[in-house]
């Protein structure tokens, strides 16, 4: 449980890190002074100033944020935010966003350099070496899996798809078998006695998993890819869930698809048990989601943000006044808010 914890907080620390940064360096560059580079939410436990910029962490670490002179308020005194042209402005918006994809193809490039699984490609696909297992998904009760101790998450040795390890099973039906299985990242033999249910002997759900190995510039072209398709897939899956939110009017089913803080630990747990670079992998699919999410144009989020810049510079005059647009983005910000606590309760409901 502490390993689940420790890494779970340096998950969220990397991913909000990584997600300022972006902001924090690029506004540095277009010569905007940051006044506080945050990570977490107040009350504020520490703070350091260097130079113009004071260094702090908060209390509640769900989140992040980098303070610019002048972002609220619309005043064109050199060094403000709103001092510098539209496309600028977009860019320290849009900079955010743009690491946490730099972050999941640097990430998936190290774990395609090392061997892991894509998450989108058909290993087929891919060039590259390739271990070919299969893992448990679901064990079916006082079943001979069950008994013998096989968990959701358990990889089997020695199968490299699932007809294989079905054709294994069904030629045993009612023998011992001895099984190569890896639990808790480590490698054991597991003997156990098949039943005599001749379809599903074992009983256990089993999906496919291959790990592919290239060298490193293959890897990052593949990266780079699996990114794409991956922002594809995540992209299609929340314009359903918006979809029916505005449609249906109901959030609780939108978001029955959707994990919050507690529905991550749990992943993280389960990374953690089947192996490190699944972990790798979770934090490149997390750093993707919170580029796609932050993307979105709904106030309080960056694309929130993009929105009323691309309105100004198409109409070449700020649109709305900006009290009324700090206002946009407190409701956004409430309101996503309460989504969050509606799926954090969700998460924690599941569990009993």
């Amino acid at each position: 449980m502490l390993l689940t914890i420790i890494t779970f907080i340096i998950i969220l620390g990397l991913l909000i890190f990584v997600h300022e940064f972006g902001h924090f360096i690029v506004a540095k560059l277009a010569k905007v002074k940051v006044e506080e580079f945050a990570f977490g939410f107040p009350p504020r436990l520490f703070s350091i100033k260097r130079g113009e910029t004071r260094y702090s962490l908060n209390a509640i670490p769900l989140g992040g944020y980098v303070k610019l002179f002048g972002e609220e308020e619309d005043t064109d005194q050199q060094g403000s935010f709103h001092s510098k042209s539209v496309f600028s402005r977009a860019g320290i918006v849009i900079a955010g966003i743009f690491m946490n994809f730099v972050l999941a193809i640097v990430l998936m490039t190290i774990g395609f350099s090392i061997g892991m699984t894509p998450l989108v490609s058909d290993p087929e696909t891919l060039s590259g070496q390739k271990d070919s297992k299969v893992m448990v998904v679901y064990v079916e009760p006082e079943s001979p899996a069950q008994k013998a101790g096989l968990e959701q998450g358990v990889v089997i040795n020695g199968f490299s798809s699932i007809n294989d390890l079905q054709s294994f099973t069904k030629s045993h039906v009612n023998e011992e078998v001895d099984l190569s299985i890896v639990k808790n990242r480590k490698t054991e033999s597991l003997r156990l006695k098949l039943g005599e249910d001749k379809e599903a002997p074992l009983g256990v759900a089993i999906v496919p998993i291959t790990k592919v190995k290239q060298p490193v510039w293959d890897a990052f072209k593949t990266s780079i890819k699996e990114t794409g398709q991956a922002v594809a897939a995540i992209g299609v899956f929340l314009w359903d869930i918006l979809r029916n939110i505005f449609t249906t009017g109901k959030p609780g089913e939108a978001a029955e698809g959707v994990v919050g803080p507690v529905g991550l630990f749990n992943f993280t747990s389960q990374a953690i048990k089947i192996g490190w670079i699944y972990v790798l992998q979770l934090v490149a699919i997390l750093s993707i989601n919170l580029g796609i999410i932050n993307f979105l144009p709904i106030p309080a989020l960056d694309g929130g943000k993009v929105l009323f810049i691309a309105l100004e510079g198409i109409f070449r005059r700020k649109v709305v006044r900006q009290e009324i647009e700090n206002i946009i983005h407190l409701v956004g910000f409430v309101l996503m808010i309460l989504l969050f606590l509606l799926i954090t309760f969700k998460d924690i409901r599941s569990l009993f």
